[in-house]
């Protein structure tokens, strides 16, 4: 076994090159808009309120999400105070926790392999799309490292420690209604349920207790999810409980047959899904020798979990590329088991290296020319925040990749690539490209305006995007058109936010701020100089959350500070 495959050399290299990742992610760009900053606000309102039952987002109840990741959150900023980074550390934190448990998880499935456990943690580590949804503030990895736990149960149990397998499958379970809800099912139940198709040696003497260890883990995981959410849904309110116990599930239920999107509309993507890897000839290589030779159990399991997943998906028209997130893992072990039917040699692995390489360089040199092309893309104003350095700055990463390729093991070169794309790409391209996506300074503003007595108002739909950027204490009023001339008439001095397509003339009557944003423009402005005010009756109510609770000063101040005072 070569020494990079060691488990405790690859663990600390992991960690190092995780480290780095996260500090230059941390480093070249804030939260973006609209998820990052609206479940951020989610966790402010938690933390302001002290409340860790009902989740609030501007002064309402927020019924669309479970609370894990708002708690882990809050233990974060109690221990090192608040702050965006203290906050975006959790998804990352739970990233490498994803890609350390690939190890025991190889174990369990292949104990004759010591030097899969390895090689799979790599794979997951190295893939791109790991990578970016780990330096990503949302739910994905939480729910894939629930779904790691519950499996981890799961082979446990299959290996002969049934109590502790399954009591672990139910904690799994209950994490991951706690991360995002019964989704967690779709990732663990296939393996559990449809264990005598991928079980080959280490059947259970009978089926019935097996099954009935499974209604146990069932059973403990839902009492881990419903403990929460029939607690919340009591202190809520009616409306709140109905919504969180009833109308998600009916509303998704209705939207997955509205067929939104085709059943095929993952298979593009999937290459994607698993790159570099999916560019690596050896895995097709070995996939084909794997094939040949007869799958042991862990192979068929890792198919089943992935193949499985991917059908319910496709069959729910309410597709995200980032729910198949937490079927990566499952990939990762059958990507490494293939790996291994190749002999540790080099043939063809250059071909490889520049396969994996095509497409990075592809995207530096189509980023460096984008500037150029503006006049064609009129409406992504973002580009004009982009340097045509900034693709460069990726393509002499790729390169020196390329050049290091004889003195690195084969079956790492993909992860280096990959890393020096994101190191190279995150405080150019991104750092550049995510100005247009970040709203610290309008927030900051508007808190001003808050402390100073005006009242603000969002025209248009709000998702709660400054709250936590501005560490709001009052909410923003979401007001839509035809409310407006009623609001201006009772907040003549208020301010108004709203997007724009057009470029705002900084001279414009009443203009006090503006920024490009998104595809268009932010704009604040004083509430009467709004060219949509008129004096006919509104139709429509103006929708205000009200206040949120009373803050005091050590709101934002560590546990230890707030003892000592």
């Amino acid at each position: 076994m070569s020494k990079i495959f060691h488990p405790g050399r690859s663990a600390l290299l992991i960690v190092a090159i995780w480290l780095v990742l996260v500090l230059l992610t941390l480093g070249s760009r804030q939260a973006l808009v609209i998820d990052e900053t609206r479940y951020l606000s989610v966790a402010w309102e938690m933390w302001l309120r002290g409340d860790l039952l009902v989740p609030h987002l501007n002064g309402d109840a927020y019924h669309h999400k479970p609370p894990l990741l708002f708690w882990l959150v809050n233990l974060s900023w109690y221990l090192f105070g608040v702050s965006e980074a203290a906050a975006r550390l959790v998804p990352a934190l739970a990233g490498l926790i994803g890609v350390l448990l690939l190890m025991p998880l190889a174990e369990r499935l292949w104990p004759a392999r010591p030097a899969l456990a390895s090689l799979a943690a790599w794979i997951l580590f190295g893939s791109l799309f790991w990578a970016i949804w780990t330096t990503t503030f949302m739910f994905d990895v939480l729910i894939a490292v629930s779904a790691e736990i519950a499996l981890l149960g799961l082979l446990t149990a299959w290996r002969g420690r049934m109590l502790v397998g399954w009591l672990t499958t139910g904690i799994g379970i209950g994490l991951g209604i706690l991360a995002k809800g019964p989704v967690i099912f779709v990732y663990v139940l296939p393996a559990a349920i449809f264990a005598p198709l991928w079980m080959r040696d280490m059947r259970p003497a009978s089926w019935r207790i097996w099954y009935f260890g499974l209604a146990g883990a069932l059973l403990l995981g839902a009492a881990i999810g419903l403990s929460w959410a029939l607690s919340a849904a009591a202190a809520g309110g009616e409306a709140y409980a109905s919504q969180l116990l009833w109308g998600q599930t009916a509303n998704r239920m209705v939207e997955s047959f509205a067929h939104r999107r085709p059943f095929w509309w993952y298979l593009p993507l999937l290459p994607l899904l698993l790159f570099p890897w999916s560019f690596s000839a050896p895995l097709w290589h070995g996939m084909r020798g794997h094939w040949r030779k007869g799958w042991e159990s862990g192979d068929r399991l890792t198919v089943l979990s992935t193949v499985s997943g991917l059908l319910i998906f496709s069959m729910i028209s309410g597709k995200q590329v980032h729910y198949l997130l937490p079927l990566l893992p499952s990939l990762a072990l059958f990507a490494a088991r293939s790996m291994q039917e190749i002999p540790d040699d080099r043939r063809g692995r250059f071909r490889t290296a520049t396969l994996i390489a095509a497409p990075m360089l592809l995207l530096g040199l189509l980023a460096s020319v984008l500037p150029y092309a503006q006049s064609y893309f009129a409406e992504a104003v973002w580009i004009e925040e982009l340097s045509p350095w900034a693709g460069l700055f990726i393509v002499a990463g790729v390169l020196f990749a390329l050049l290091i390729w004889r003195s690195v093991h084969p079956d790492i070169w993909p992860v280096i690539a990959t890393m020096l794309f994101v190191f190279t790409a995150y405080p150019s391209v991104v750092a550049e490209v995510a100005h247009n996506y970040q709203i610290s300074d309008v927030a900051a503003m508007i808190r001003q305006h808050q402390r100073a007595g005006r009242e603000v108002a969002y025209l248009g739909d709000y998702h709660g995007e400054f709250g936590f950027a501005g560490r709001l204490e009052i909410p923003v009023t979401e007001l839509h058109q035809d409310a407006l001339p009623r609001w201006v008439e009772r907040h003549p001095n208020g301010v108004l936010i709203e997007r724009t397509r057009n470029r705002p003339d900084a001279a414009e009557t009443g203009m006090e701020y503006w920024r490009p944003y998104r595809s268009g423009f932010l704009v604040l402005r004083g509430a009467t100089s709004h060219s949509a005010v008129a004096s006919e009756t509104p139709t429509e109510p103006i929708r205000s959350a009200g206040r949120l609770p009373e803050v005091l000063p050590e709101a934002t101040m560590t546990s230890s500070q707030k003892n000592n005072k």
